[in-house]
């Protein structure tokens, strides 16, 4: 699937820099929030999947859709289908108590490819009003 850049001025480095750590930031109070109520890797997941789409802009800011609306909703649908596929991953891995090396990485990747690619995938698919 090839991604359609938007011509976008791209943010100086330090600002980058910023939204990199606050999407960090972001990810670890989110992690902490769930490993109060749930299980490894469950906290990873959440975490992970609310820190690609706010690191994608930092580190490559030209595939951010240019209008404000339709950016953030590429990022919250995208952060929601991580989510969702690495707690699905995560709890098939725990069933299969494959291990926690395992548990970890294929929840890692379910959650990261899911994140990535989830939220353009999903709202291409719905029209524009």
């Amino acid at each position: 699937m090839a991604r359609q850049h938007a011509a976008v001025h791209t943010p100086a480095l330090h600002v980058r820099a910023a939204v990199f750590v606050a999407g960090a930031l972001l990810a670890g109070a989110v992690a902490g929030v769930v490993s109060t109520v749930a299980p490894t890797p469950f906290p990873f997941a959440v975490g992970l999947a609310v820190a690609v789409p706010v690191m994608d802009v930092a580190l490559d800011p030209e595939t951010v859709p240019a209008e404000r609306e339709r950016a953030l909703a590429v990022g919250v649908v995208a952060a929601l289908c991580g989510i969702v596929a690495g707690c699905v991953v995560g709890a098939l891995v725990l069933a299969l108590a494959l291990g926690q090396y395992a548990t970890i990485g294929l929840t890692a990747a379910a959650t990261f490819l899911a994140a990535e690619y989830g939220g353009r995938f999903v709202l291409e698919r719905i029209p524009r009003a």
